[in-house]
């Protein structure tokens, strides 16, 4: 009995296939994949008019030679593994086949690449959310951030830092300007410059270029002016940003602004001027009094523009023929034909553009720009008969802004004849109505003001702080800068017949003096104080702007007031 069983076992030991529930669940598993896997193959086929017979014998034979190795190979495993690599190279001879006779966008892809792209998709994900901010650029497609192993993932952090640190405190503009030293950066803050600190100069650079690329600007182009857009998202909302690249001998600059836009499109009843001076312009409205030149101006960056289109809209566009010729279109007020200046054929320069204007028998006509040789003239003689011609005149004061109006045309009789009327404005900041401290002002104080004696009034001082409990912390609406965006303060100047004879004589002086004796002409520095008295600005703001031009003396008395803090610093680029 011990040597049959010793026999047996030396049978079963030579057998080619040892009996085992894994080799034939293996074996079903391997046949019924290929057969699912050739269906498909072949619908493809049929789908594509590809030849479907051969394909189909060769899978038939393909399988039948797999089989015939698996059972007749005495190692199960090896012939196996000899089986799966003839089934799969069918298959992927039909790939190859395939892929040969149909285009791009038809042939086959490796599940690996879709889970490569899945992957990629996470990752790119997992970096979006990790990021403060998300650009969109000028073509509207969206700024993929870096990830951590890019190099350039440091460049994207300093950017999204320089626009996220200024919209925080909420600047209406920042400045860079590349020299050898490095890239030095400020903002503007209601007005008020804030210095930075100066980026390195690769550093600086390469972020200068990420926001021409993202504005859709050409990078390589460093020396001639450049204008586009893009937009940030952050948690705090979206701004979209206007960039204008300007490049010199000494290396490029850029200014980037906030929702520039949002800023032209105000009421002329909203920006400051007292209710005698809206009623001085409002006479320019009456359609028998609707001709001559209205100068506009104002000290560059103070609102010229938004000025501009606040006088104009409040002329019926519906009524009036309305038309505007500016350097570049920044804001459409409703109704109002607006025409950006671009040289075409017989017209190469600015006042050619005005001149042609003319003959489209406007009401009211808007010019931008008097810079360019006979712009000036052009509009002189517009202003000369029906149309009102309002000139935007960049200057720091009244009198400068008559004296660039009289040099641009080049007489002063010729320039005088036609004028209507001049406007200048100067912004100042508005305190914080969130943390303005109330106090009463001393005597003289009230003197200035023009308040009468005994009379009590309550005006108000910069703080920048409130209280929490029992803890004093920066004002969280105005982030302790103590003030709050700008309103206008104006002087309106109506030329009558004796006003344009003194102007006539280069006489501002007179001209200027007799509008204050006889019409109450309100004066620049009176506009300022009577916003103090309204409450909207400070005696610290009014002696912060007009200081430095007037003489020691004429500084306010601020008996008991406290400076205001300066703005915050911008963070570190």
């Amino acid at each position: 009995m011990p040597d049959l069983t010793i026999q047996a076992t030396a049978i079963l030991a030579d057998a080619p296939i040892l009996m085992s529930i894994l080799k034939p669940l293996l074996l079903i598993a391997t046949f019924v994949a290929y057969t699912r896997y050739v269906a498909r193959l072949e619908a493809d086929a049929r789908m594509y008019t590809l030849p479907i017979l051969g394909w189909n014998l060769g899978y038939i034979g393909a399988a039948l030679v797999s089989l015939v190795l698996i059972v007749f190979i005495p190692w199960f495993f090896v012939g196996w593994l000899l089986a799966v690599m003839i089934l799969a190279g069918t298959m992927f001879a039909y790939w190859k086949f395939r892929d040969a006779r149909l285009p791009e966008n038809r042939r086959f892809r490796f599940g690996g690449e879709k889970l490569a792209k899945a992957m990629a998709a996470r990752k790119q994900a997992a970096a979006d959310r990790a990021a403060s901010a998300q650009f969109t650029r000028a073509d509207g497609s969206k700024e993929p951030v870096p990830q951590k192993e890019d190099p350039t993932l440091g460049i994207y952090l300093t950017v999204e830092q320089m626009m996220l640190a200024p919209l925080s405190v909420r600047a209406t503009r920042i400045d860079l300007a590349s020299t050898q030293a490095g890239v030095a950066t400020s903002m503007l803050v209601d007005g008020v410059r804030t210095k930075g600190e100066p980026m390195p100069p690769d550093v600086g650079n390469a972020a200068i270029d990420m926001i021409k690329r993202l504005a859709g600007l050409d990078v390589n182009d460093r020396r001639r002016r450049q204008t586009g857009a893009f937009t940030v998202t952050s948690a705090a909302g979206s701004s979209r940003l206007t960039v204008l690249s300007i490049g010199s001998s000494s290396g490029q600059s850029l200014r980037v602004e906030f929702d520039r836009e949002e800023r032209f499109g105000k009421a002329i009843d909203s920006i400051g001027l007292a209710p005698s001076q809206l009623e001085a312009l409002r006479t320019l409205e009456d359609p028998g009094k609707r001709v001559g030149v209205v100068i506009v101006s104002a000290p560059p960056g103070q609102g010229l523009t938004t000025l501009g289109f606040s006088i104009v809209s409040r002329h019926d566009a519906y009524t009036s023929n309305i038309k505007t010729l500016e350097r570049e279109l920044v804001y459409r007020v409703e109704g109002v034909e607006h025409k950006a200046f671009a040289p075409e054929p017989g017209v190469d320069d600015y006042g050619a553009a005005l001149t042609k204007i003319i003959r489209r028998d406007p009401d009211v006509v808007l010019a931008a720009d008097i810079s360019e040789p006979g712009s000036a003239k052009a509009a002189t003689l517009m202003g000369l008969e029906r149309p009102l011609v309002y000139v935007l005149v960049p200057a720091e004061s009244m009198a400068a802004a008559v004296a660039t109006w009289i040099q641009a045309v080049g007489d002063p009789k010729t320039a005088t004849k036609c004028l209507s009327a001049v406007v200048h404005q100067r912004l100042i900041r508005q305190l914080c109505p969130n943390c303005k401290s109330p106090f009463t002002p001393a005597p003289e104080q009230a003197k200035k003001l023009g308040i009468p004696t005994g009379k009590q009034v309550e005006l108000f001082r910069p703080s920048g702080k409130i209280q929490v409990k029992n803890r004093i912390e920066d004002c969280p609406v105005c982030q302790g800068s103590a003030y709050f965006g700008q309103i206008g303060i104006f002087e309106v100047l109506m030329v009558d017949k004796d006003a344009r004879q003194m102007l006539a004589e280069n006489d501002f002086r007179g001209a200027y003096a007799r509008a204050v004796r006889d019409t109450k002409m309100i004066q620049l520095q009176e506009a300022a104080l009577l916003k103090v008295r309204e409450g909207l600005t400070s005696l610290e703001e009014v002696q912060r702007v007009f200081a430095p031009k007037q003489a020691a003396a004429a500084k306010p008395a601020a008996s008991g007031a406290t400076a205001p803090p300066p703005p915050p610093a911008p963070a570190k680029g």
